[in-house]
């Protein structure tokens, strides 16, 4: 069974490659450019790791990600924070991010972290 990753960002492009690339090296994508509704959509669809992205109109992912570390079903669950804002810096220590990676990002440091939390996971 594939792993299932969420990834969240409100730029279209930035989804579609996500998209294209998980997909291609054999994960299941949930995609969303919204965090509206994102608590219903971990419920229903329980990822296995989630990209999270900073600006996200008027929401702020490092928020989400500080209420997703309290939500019994990604209390758990890695989150990658993918963002060029600087506030990433503090996206690990101040909200519990599990990691995080600066945009623009090369995309085998993406693949590895990801393979990476995921493998540890299965531990």
């Amino acid at each position: 069974m594939s792993k299932r990753i969420l990834t969240i960002d409100d730029d279209p492009d930035i989804i579609e490659f996500l998209d294209i690339i998980l997909r291609h090296e054999g994960y299941d994508v949930i995609s969303s450019s919204s965090p509206s509704n994102i608590f219903n959509t971990i419920q229903l669809q329980r990822p296995d790791l989630i990209l999270l992205d900073i600006n996200l109109g008027s929401y702020n992912g490092l928020e989400i990600c500080k209420a997703m570390r309290s939500y019994i079903r990604t209390g758990e669950t890695p989150v990658l924070i993918i963002s060029a804002d600087n506030a990433i810096e503090n996206a690990v220590k101040d909200f519990g991010a599990t990691d995080i990676i600066q945009k623009p990002f090369d995309t085998n440091l993406l693949i590895e972290k990801i393979s990476y939390y995921l493998s540890s996971k299965d531990v």
